[in-house]
């Protein structure tokens, strides 16, 4: 669906990513303001709040989010909604908050999530709660195993290799190094790491999965270009698939990806080639080269021959997560969509210093939930 009117981004904020002694109320609040500072607007200019979050109520015994983004601005009376849809929750929102635009002038997305402070074993069943119940669930198939299945079929089919996924990974960390925000900022990661971490579902090792992240990070839509230094969302659109990979005819594509794509590319008026800097959904390594091909940076099988060349680095054809991306600015399930407009953001202004893509004017986003269950594509331009 278009956005209309049209829908700027007029500001944005986000909390460092990491392992946080923040509670998710502080996390949330930080951010907020931080987005309102960079918007010049007020909180009383604020005519409506999306939070989305995915794990509050398991991880943190904390549901009915609205309610305590309401706490944390009293006085200001105005609707405030949770939005919930696993990992993709916050670019979910921003897709609602994007309809909104026609009817209010103002609209907050915070996405939030605190999920260091229980056990491994916690942490893993709440995550898994996002695949199905009797499928997968009753299975043991936890997302990491979901992902090497998928990488092992994309091996057979088009000749992936381990060392592809080493490439993707050491490019994130490069990344996330220059990123003062990100989870592993300053972290020197080589190649010989990545190679010799530990296996978690082969083919995929440790350095082939994305953390357990604290953050979160907020933006403010506006229906009417403010500054210069508004950002226009030209293309906005979410599609959903089935929620097992059991149901799927192909695990080396993602279905949801390319309807939701297809339908923003065609918003936009662009081609994929006229993406200038993508930030996508790279929970596993895997799952960037899944991207590359659905959203048609290149043909099926191809994303390999991208990879090897250096073409998704900064300075190459369509860099790729100049944020670090999942794998290195961390994974704050609920808050990586909106992290992800935040780094597009900052690109397409020219603030991201010495990450910055040079002559960047259309930026993308690709968030997922599940295994390509639920995807929201945004495109942004300058």
């Amino acid at each position: 669906m278009r956005c209309s009117p049209p829908t700027f981004v007029s500001g944005i904020g986000k909390t460092k990513f990491g392992i946080l002694n923040k509670s998710i109320p502080e996390l949330a609040y930080e951010a907020m303001f931080k987005a309102l500072a960079d918007s010049n607007l007020s909180i009383n200019d604020i005519d409506m709040i999306y939070v989305a979050n995915f794990a509050a109520g398991p991880l943190q015994n904390q549901l009915q989010l609205n309610s305590l983004i309401a706490s944390l601005i009293p006085g200001i009376n105005i609707p405030i909604l949770r939005i919930e849809a696993a990992c993709a929750s916050s670019g979910a929102a921003i897709y609602q908050a994007a309809l909104m635009m026609n009817q209010v002038n103002n609209v907050m997305v915070i996405g939030v999530e605190k999920m260091t402070n229980i056990n491994i074993h916690d942490a893993t069943k709440s995550i898994g709660s996002a695949g199905d119940m009797i499928i997968d669930q009753k299975q043991g198939l936890i997302f990491p195993a979901s992902y090497a299945l998928v990488a092992q079929q994309h091996m057979l089919k088009y000749g992936t290799t381990e060392d592809d996924l080493a490439l993707i990974a050491f490019k994130d960390h490069q990344n996330s190094k220059l990123n003062e925000l990100a989870h592993f900022f300053g972290k020197e990661v080589s190649m010989e790491m990545i190679k010799k971490s530990p296996v978690i579902c082969s083919p995929l090792k440790l350095f082939d999965c994305s953390p357990i992240t604290d953050g979160a990070a907020a933006v403010i839509l506006s229906n009417k270009k403010r500054s210069d230094r508004d950002i226009e969302i030209v293309g906005s659109a979410l599609a959903t698939d089935t929620i097992s990979l059991s149901q799927r005819k192909d695990l080396t594509s993602f279905t949801a990806t390319k309807i939701a794509s297809q339908s923003a590319y065609k918003q936009a008026k662009i081609k994929p080639s006229d993406i200038d800097v993508a930030e996508v959904h790279d929970c596993f390594t895997i799952a960037e080269i899944i991207a590359m091909e659905d959203l048609g940076f290149c043909e099926k099988g191809e994303a390999k021959n991208l990879i090897r060349a250096g073409e998704t680095k900064i300075d190459g054809k369509i860099p790729i997560g100049p944020s670090g991306g999942l794998k290195g600015n961390g994974h704050p399930i609920g808050a990586t969509g909106t992290s992800q407009i935040c780094e597009i953001v900052q690109q397409l202004r020219g603030e991201s210093g010495n990450r910055q893509v040079k002559k960047a004017k259309i930026g993308l986003t690709h968030n997922i939930g599940g295994v390509g269950g639920t995807c929201a594509v945004h495109i942004l331009k300058k």
